[in-house]
C-alpha cells in the first residue's frame, strides 16, 4: 500500500499575503497559451511575485468600484489613497509590465516560427478591424497580453482550490468521482479535450458545485442604468442608479439552491425526464459558435421571462441519493450563446467572461489528471471555518472561506497525497 506524503500545502506564505500554489499553475498555463512559454511558477520562485502583484491590483480595482470619488485624486496628492494603501503598487505594476512585455517581444519576434501553435498571441497578431482592415498596433498587442495574464490566473486557481477543498471533506462525492475519472480514461495521456472528457458529467457537476459555493468572483459587479431605465425582476429601474447581483449571495439563496450550504454536485446533473439529449458536443460543452453565426444581440430589457431550462448532463445511474432540487443551467448569453441562469460563475449577457470554455477545459483536465494519478485527504483545517469565532460568515467549519476583493481571496486547503492503490503496488 502506498504511503500518505506528507502534508503538501496548497497555499504558501508570503511576507505579506497567503498565495495558493493553485496560481502558479493557472498562470503558467495562460502565460503559455500567451506567449508561448510559461513563467515556470511551479518550478522556478523568480517571478512568483506576480500573484501577489495581481491580487493587491485586484484589491485597489475593487475599492475602485466602491469608492470612484475617493481615488479621482491627483497621482502625486500627498492625500492620494494608493500611497497609504497600495504603498508597493505602483513599483509592482512597473515590473508586471516590464515582465509581460519581454515575453511579448519575444513571442512576437518568434511569430514566423510558431505560426502553427494557434495560441492567444496568434490570433491576436492576426486580428484585423472588420471596417479598416487594419492591425492592432504592437501597444495595443502588449495591452491585450496584460489583460489575459492578469484576468487568467487567480479567478481559475479559486475554483480549483475549492473543489479540492470540498472533494477531500465528502468522501462519496469523492469516489464518484474517481469512479468517473478512473473508468473513462485507460491512462493518464488519455485526458485531453474530446468526448470522452465531455462524457465525465460528475467532473462538471463537482466543478461547478465548487464555483457555486465558493464563487471565483463573489461580490456585485456594480452597472450603471443606462438612458431610459431597465426592468430588472419586474421592477423599473431609473436611468443612473447601480444595479449588481452578489454572486455569493445568489448562490445561498435556498428558495434556488435547496440546503444551499451543503457540497451537493448532484444539483448540477440534470433531472430524470429532462427533453434534451443525453450527450454533449466539443463546441456546446467547452465552446460557442463562431461570432458570425450567434443570433443578434437583443437591448430588450432582461426579465425573468428569460430564464430557461438546464442544458447539463444526466445523473450518474450507479449514484443514489440524488435531490430533485433546482438542475441549475448552463450559462449562456441571452439572445446569443448563453441562457441566463441563476448560476453564472462566468457572469451573462456581452460582459461574460470570453474565457470561460477555455477555463472549464483548463479545470477539467487538471483535476482529472490529478483524480486519476492520486488519491488526497485533507492534512489540516486550512480553509475552514471557525465555529463560535464569533465572525458572521466565518462560523461554518464545513465552508471554504474566501475573501471578496474582485476576485476571491484564499487560503488552503492543505492535502496529503498518494499514488492510487492500483498503480502504487506496480511501481
Amino acid at each position: 500500500m502506498a504511503a500518505w506524503s506528507e502534508s503538501f500545502e496548497i497555499p504558501e506564505s508570503s511576507s505579506s499575503l497567503t498565495i495558493p500554489s493553485a496560481n502558479y499553475l493557472t498562470l503558467d498555463v495562460v502565460s503559455d497559451l500567451t506567449y508561448g512559454q510559461p513563467f515556470n511558477l511551479i518550478t522556478d520562485p523568480k517571478l512568483r511575485w506576480l500573484v501577489n502583484a495581481i491580487v493587491q491590483g485586484n484589491r485597489r480595482i475593487y475599492m475602485r468600484f466602491a469608492y470612484p470619488s475617493f481615488f479621482n485624486v491627483k497621482p502625486s496628492a500627498w492625500y492620494n489613497p494608493d500611497k497609504w494603501l497600495f504603498p508597493d503598487m505602483a513599483d509592482e505594476r512597473r515590473r508586471f509590465l516590464e515582465v509581460s512585455t519581454k515575453f511579448s517581444e519575444a513571442r512576437m519576434a518568434s511569430e514566423e516560427k510558431m505560426k502553427g501553435r494557434n495560441d492567444i498571441m496568434s490570433a491576436l497578431l492576426a486580428a484585423r478591424d472588420p471596417k479598416t482592415g487594419m492591425k492592432l498596433s504592437e501597444a495595443e498587442v502588449w495591452g491585450e497580453a496584460h489583460l489575459m495574464i492578469a484576468a487568467g490566473g487567480d479567478t481559475t486557481s479559486t475554483a480549483l482550490a475549492a473543489v479540492l477543498f470540498y472533494l477531500s471533506r465528502h468522501d462519496q462525492a469523492h469516489e464518484i468521482l474517481n469512479q468517473e475519472v478512473r473508468s473513462t480514461f485507460p491512462t493518464a495521456d488519455d485526458i485531453r479535450q474530446g468526448a470522452r472528457l465531455n462524457s465525465c458529467h460528475y467532473l462538471r457537476a463537482c466543478l461547478e458545485e465548487a464555483m457555486r459555493l465558493a464563487p471565483p468572483a463573489p461580490g456585485a459587479l456594480w452597472r450603471e442604468v443606462c438612458v431610459g431605465g431597465a426592468i430588472v425582476d419586474g421592477e423599473h429601474i431609473k436611468a443612473g442608479l447601480d444595479v449588481g447581483v452578489c454572486q455569493y449571495a445568489i448562490c445561498r439563496n435556498p428558495d434556488l439552491f435547496p440546503e444551499p450550504y451543503l457540497f451537493k454536485p448532484e444539483r448540477h446533473l440534470r433531472r430524470e425526464g429532462s427533453p434534451y439529449r443525453a450527450h454533449t458536443t466539443i463546441n456546446d460543452y467547452f465552446g460557442f459558435q463562431p461570432r458570425s453565426m450567434q443570433p443578434h444581440w437583443s437591448s430588450t430589457p432582461l426579465t425573468p421571462s428569460h430564464l430557461s431550462p438546464s442544458h447539463l448532463s444526466p445523473p450518474i445511474p450507479s449514484y443514489e441519493g440524488a435531490t430533485s432540487g433546482i438542475s441549475t443551467p448552463l450559462p449562456r448569453t441571452p439572445g446569443g450563446t448563453e441562457q441566463p441562469p441563476t448560476f453564472a460563475p462566468f457572469l451573462i449577457g456581452p460582459r461574460s467572461c470570453v474565457a470561460k470554455p477555455f477555463a472549464y477545459l483548463e479545470m477539467s483536465l487538471a483535476i482529472a489528471r490529478l483524480v486519476w494519478s492520486l488519491d488526497f485527504i485533507a492534512a489540516d483545517s486550512t480553509g475552514e471555518g471557525k465555529p463560535g469565532c464569533g465572525i458572521l460568515g466565518r462560523e461554518r467549519k464545513e465552508e471554504f472561506q474566501i475573501v471578496d476583493m474582485f476576485s476571491s481571496s484564499k487560503e488552503g486547503p492543505v492535502l496529503k497525497f498518494r499514488l492510487r492503490e492500483e498503480h502504487s503496488s506496480q511501481d
